[in-house]
């Protein structure tokens, strides 16, 4: 018996053949670029293109959830230290996001 065993309050049972998961991770990205349609982002973790992660924004102090696109990704540099330039497309991005992204990029707004 070893320690970790005797942590578990419940039986644990071998999983024979496969058995597929999902771990989602939270991870502080750089935007590098933003529009209302999308934004380009970097990140040290590389991504699966077609992906539909949830993005938290937060513009102007306001964080806003959107449910976003991968279309792209871009390795740069080189191991240990990859970076990935991530293209999303917002897939539900709610009305305040755009308008929040609109007053910061000065869309609509005329001389």
């Amino acid at each position: 018996m070893t320690l970790f065993s005797d942590r578990r309050s419940r039986e644990r049972y071998e999983v024979l053949g496969v058995l597929r998961g999902t771990l989602e991770l939270s991870e502080h990205v750089r935007v590098q670029n933003i529009s209302s349609a999308g934004a380009l982002i970097e990140t040290s973790t590389p991504v699966t293109v077609g992906a539909t992660p949830l993005i938290q924004i937060a513009l102007v102090g306001q964080p806003t959830r959107t449910t976003s696109r991968v279309r792209h990704v871009t390795p740069v540099g080189h191991p240990p230290n990859t970076l990935y330039h991530v293209g999303v497309e917002f897939v539900s991005a709610p009305d305040e996001l755009k308008r929040l992204v609109a007053g910061l990029i000065g869309e609509g707004q005329t001389d």
